[in-house]
């Protein structure tokens, strides 16, 4: 700006007259007349902001319209009224007196500024538009004052930044800010969002840890950072970011609903239940929060209470999804099969005749296909999977699905054409390669289908899953030879993936080395002390040898902590109180076995040795013909069969 030398006088001379001017007021370059122009516009100035300050604003906008009306070369005068424009909520008259200065005097700061303020309100509403960002951008880079910062200016331009995906030029500004200790925490917190939006993941995590252990984070900071513990699973310090959060936002249901979240994921229910149950007295109609109740009540294996907070979930939203979703899996945990294809069936022929969108029905496609599988409804499974496929005929899990359905139903051809369609787009994809390798070991090609895998393989050496599969698949074809060692080498490169060690004790037992198998199931346990299925089956493979039976009963006791109603872990709990000579205990489990794997002849087996045993020989004979009706695995249909014809004579 061209302000004469009367500028140093500062606010002494702002109420003095223009004619008493001291000589020291004007420039000699210039000639008198302007002279006194100049200072005169000075003083003008400075009165336009004291009136603004008296709250004057008439008189200050007069005032500075008069300065620059005396001094036609300078924009700051306009800049200052486009400022007292802004602060005074006249939008359009700050921005046409911002461009009005910037007209006189192009690189006019202030004027920049008003100008990138004003734009970068725009950019970050609703309606904004790429255009309101480069403005605004534009507009406050020429406002930056790189020596004594304007800490509005560099946050505002920063956000901006970020908004435009221009990381690099976010992080040099936020650097800066952090280096010199300028809007520590807002820096620091824009600094920690800049990183992981350039995918700089673990320097955004440090950033945001160190900004809210050094100031007083808000609830926000605190939320981001228990979110970026969640995407790291590191649920314990998710949940103390979610609850300091808390406790300064008390009324933000959503901070609580994470707080849930984390702390049944960090397997501490009962603190879960406490926050969903505040979370519900605060908000009785917060199906959110009814959701996480029915999911604490799962976790903890409550299933009446999960069953009666899915149905009030249903009451809050009887048109919606997730309330028949949480009661399918309610059910699911029962192993009440029949209940889900019921709840579930018209839920989805709703959905579908509303033209909900695909992907929020994968879920019901989910858990129906499955409910139809355990049901041994094969036709059932495919009438779902179908669906799934016209709806979404591109994702391959439901091509998968559908291929293995027809697979059970013995239709050997439409899985071939399924699997082909799968195949496209999805080339050495596991779950397809499984099914067509059990497809070609069905036509009497089993070296073929071990070929398949063992190329999937080699092609995923760092997918366990490429490991299990192969060694699961020679395993079901007996050739336990092969499979073991594919285990032995998974387990030396995947040590800490406990499926590896459990599939190896398996084998071990099948293959008759018990010693070794035990070894495998309790390396599983010492790693992982609630893996059901290895308590499973260590307590069954006791049992089943007569072997530590007491032992057995409390491995067999804890898989069940984790799954009450698995039919296995009933059979195996009842077999081994059936060992033991305790037949009354083993008649609850061994009959809500029975009812639940109405098809497993293994578990209608022992179900008619108890019968035996009790002199029940009518309902023996009905349990032994179930499992020669069954699928045969596991068991010799002629020892069944004596059994029947000794029985029957007697």
């Amino acid at each position: 700006m061209r302000w004469p030398a009367c500028a140093l006088f500062g606010v002494a001379l702002l109420l003095a007259p223009a004619a008493g001017l001291p000589a020291a007021a004007q420039t000699s370059a210039a000639p008198e007349a302007e002279a006194g122009d100049l200072a005169e516009a000075y003083r003008l100035f400075m009165l336009g902001r004291h009136l603004e300050g008296e709250g004057n604003t008439d008189g200050a906008v007069q005032a500075l319209r008069d300065a620059a009306r005396l001094d036609p070369q300078s924009g700051e005068p306009l800049a200052e009224l486009a400022g007292l424009y802004a602060r005074a909520g006249q939008e359009t008259e700050s921005i046409a007196a911002a461009n009005e200065a910037i007209e006189r005097e192009p690189a006019n700061v202030s004027a920049h500024r008003v100008l990138g303020m004003n734009h970068a309100s725009s950019a970050m509403s609703r309606e904004a538009t790429r255009e309101d960002v480069d403005q605004a951008i534009t507009h406050l880079e020429q406002a930056r004052d790189t020596v004594v910062p304007d800490l509005q200016v560099e946050l505002t331009l920063a956000r901006l930044y970020l908004q435009a995906r221009q990381n690099d030029e976010a992080i040099d500004l936020l650097e800066a800010l952090a280096k010199d200790q300028l809007g520590y925490q807002p820096s620091r917190l824009l600094l920690s969002q800049a990183y992981e939006q350039a995918g700089r993941g673990e320097e955004a995590l440090a950033t945001l840890e160190e900004a809210v252990a050094t100031g007083r984070p808000t609830y926000q900071a605190l939320a981001r950072l228990g979110e970026m513990y969640e995407r790291r699973r590191r649920w314990s310090d998710a949940s103390a970011a979610y609850e300091r959060a808390a406790a300064l936002n008390p009324r933000n249901a959503s901070v609580r609903q994470r707080l849930a979240g984390t702390l049944l994921e960090a397997d501490e229910p009962a603190r879960a239940r406490s926050v969903v149950e505040d979370l519900i007295e605060m908000r009785p109609r917060d199906a959110l929060a009814w959701r996480l109740l029915a999911e604490v009540e799962l976790e903890t294996n409550n299933f009446d209470a999960a069953e009666t907070a899915a149905a009030r979930l249903i009451e809050l939203e009887p048109e919606g999804l997730r309330g028949p979703s949480v009661l399918a899996r309610v059910f699911e945990r029962r192993r009440e099969y029949q209940r889900i294809v019921d709840t579930l069936s018209p839920v989805l022929a709703r959905a579908l005749s509303q033209e909900v969108r695909p992907e929020r029905l994968v879920t019901l496609f989910d858990r129906l296909g499955f409910a139809y599988e355990a049901l041994d409804d094969s036709e059932g499974a495919i009438r779902v999977y179908e669906g799934a496929v016209a709806l979404m005929p591109s994702d391959v899990r439901f091509l998968a699905r559908l291929a293995q359905a027809y697979v059970d139903a013995g239709r050997d051809e439409d899985a071939r054409d399924a699997l082909r369609r799968a195949r496209v787009g999805n080339p050495a994809n596991l779950s397809i390669e499984m099914i067509g390798a059990d497809l070609l070991a069905r036509g009497g090609d089993v070296d073929a289908g071990g070929q398949a895998l063992r190329t999937v393989l080699e092609g995923n050496p760092d997918d366990v899953r490429a490991h299990l599969a192969l060694a699961g698949y020679y395993s079901r074809h007996d050739r336990h030879a092969e499979a073991i060692p594919v285990l032995q080498a998974a387990r030396d490169r995947f040590p800490a993936v406990t499926s590896v060690p459990f599939q190896l004790g398996a084998l071990f037992e099948q293959t008759g080395r018990f010693a070794e198998a035990e070894e495998m199931f309790r390396v599983v346990i010492d790693q992982e002390p609630d893996h059901a299925p290895a308590l499973n089956y260590l307590g069954y493979m006791l049992a089943e040898r007569g072997e530590r039976l007491n032992e057995s009963v409390e491995l067999i006791e804890r898989a069940l902590e984790t799954d009450p109603h698995n039919g296995s872990y009933l059979d195996s709990l009842g077999w081994a109180y059936f060992k033991l000579d305790r037949l009354d205990l083993a008649e609850p489990p061994l009959r809500a076995a029975g009812e639940q794997l109405q098809r497993n002849s293994v578990v209608q087996d022992h179900l008619g040795d108890l019968f035996e045993r009790l002199g029940r020989v009518e309902e023996a004979i009905s349990a032994w013909e179930r499992a020669l009706n069954g699928d045969r695995d596991g068991v010799d249909p002629d020892v069944i069969q004596r059994k029947i014809d000794d029985a029957r004579q007697r």
